[in-house]
């Protein structure tokens, strides 16, 4: 019994088409990336803060409001495929600001927005980011820091800032260790402008 040539030849390009679309559907790797917390560590003395410090919702720049993580290239910016952030970048940031001001001014009296039921801030804190990222030798932190009393609709504090930090090994792990690191300085100099106010207020 002959096979049919044609038959033949729509079978096999039937089978590598086959193949090839289950090579093009296999899943890539994927890596999740949390933001490191900041060291235990506290500034020189505890600050009794007057009321409730809380940190609002961070802004990021439209490249930013994505789960991939963004690098820096000679091109431009690059997204990688398969490196992502374990959740919502700017509620990352947001968090690990506010731990980090409860661990700096060793206080409870730091929360995140909207902030525990039946609360009235005394202090709140707004950060607007206008570039989170770096390349494969430093990473930078830029933007503004607006610290504002709530009740009086008063602007006590606002900052611009610059933030760097060396990526220091190789791969994304250290992209991002680098980037936590940025933020734990960012949360410093923040710690410091709030203690300094909650001296004037007493």
């Amino acid at each position: 019994m002959k096979c049919n040539p044609v038959i033949l030849a729509l079978g096999a390009a039937l089978v590598l088409a086959l193949s090839l679309s289950g090579c093009v559907s296999r899943p890539a790797p994927t890596t999740v990336y949390v933001l490191e917390p900041l060291p235990q560590t506290r500034l020189t003395q505890k600050t009794r803060l007057p009321g409730l410090v809380l940190v609002m919702p961070v802004r990021l720049p439209p490249q930013l409001r994505q789960k991939s993580i963004v690098v820096e290239e000679a091109e431009g910016p690059k997204v990688l495929v398969g490196h992502l952030w374990a959740g919502p970048l700017d509620e990352q940031i947001g968090a690990n600001l506010a731990a980090d001001l409860q661990q700096l001014l060793g206080s409870a009296d730091v929360a995140l927005y909207p902030g525990p039921r039946y609360s009235r801030a005394r202090y709140q804190v707004e950060t607007e980011l206008t570039r989170f990222s770096g390349d494969d030798r430093l990473f930078t932190l830029q933007g503004v820091v607006t610290v504002s009393d709530p009740g009086e609709r008063r602007i006590l504090s606002r900052q611009s800032f610059t933030r760097t930090a060396p990526v220091e090994g190789r791969g994304y792990s250290a992209y991002v260790t680098a980037a936590s690191q940025t933020v734990g300085a960012l949360s410093r100099e923040i710690a410091a402008t709030l203690a300094e106010l909650a001296g004037k207020s007493h």
